[in-house]
């Protein structure tokens, strides 16, 4: 199993955001967390990725621990098993697109292979934009190049944050094209979270999130 939860919940003050009794994702199973805005999907994300700690329950990611490790434990294994693309897109400004994926691929594996990292950014259609910097890229090009850098560890999980809430019919479908095929040459299991319909056929399994009453 590469992704189990039990007994998720978490709350801010007064406010239970997410309750969520179980949660499984088989490796190679990719799925969408379906819901509204409000529906915690995003706080669900973050913490299956232990970049949140719930107020209680269990999340284990390839059989490790994410909740109750160290921040230190929690980091490595997202190092480890991985890759993120987050709504905006947090490329590091001063650093070119193919600076990005060697930065990441350091800080994750300790080394860095420029023809791994030229190959991923030609799978994305980035090669003639690999010495731009984020600030010179289009929306477009900014995404292809976060899901690079995503990609650029090979990890057993990648998760994206509405990655298509901001475009139209014909990107939106695009974009979930180059997330399922660099998902299949990497690998990974693709794990959405989105209240984007307009990509629910492309999927087989969806988990639908509903938005919960504030708590008194």
């Amino acid at each position: 199993m590469l992704i189990e939860a039990r007994g998720l919940t978490h709350r801010i003050g007064n406010r239970t955001i997410l309750d969520l009794a179980s949660f499984q994702v088989v490796s190679r199973e990719h799925a969408l967390l379906l819901g509204p805005s409000g529906s915690g999907k995003t706080t669900l994300i973050n913490i299956l990725t232990g970049l949140v700690t719930p107020t209680s329950g269990d999340v284990l990611i390839d059989g490790r621990a994410m909740t109750g490790a160290t921040a230190a434990a929690r980091d490595a294994l997202r190092r480890d098993k991985i890759g993120l693309v987050f709504q905006t897109l947090r490329l590091v400004s001063a650093l070119t697109v193919r600076e990005n994926l060697s930065l990441a691929q350091n800080l994750a594996k300790g080394r860095s292979d420029r023809s791994e990292i030229d190959a991923l950014i030609a799978r994305v259609g980035l090669s003639h934009r690999a010495d731009a910097r984020p600030r010179d890229l289009s929306q477009g090009e900014g995404q292809r190049a976060a899901i690079a850098r995503a990609l650029c560890t090979k990890p057993a999980l990648l998760v994206a944050d509405e990655p298509t809430s901001a475009l139209d019919d014909v990107n939106a479908q695009a974009m979930i094209d180059l997330l399922l095929e660099s998902a299949a040459a990497s690998g990974s299991t693709l794990l959405i979270a989105t209240h984007d319909h307009r990509i629910r056929p492309r999927f087989p399994r969806a988990v639908e999130l509903q938005a919960l009453a504030m708590a008194t």
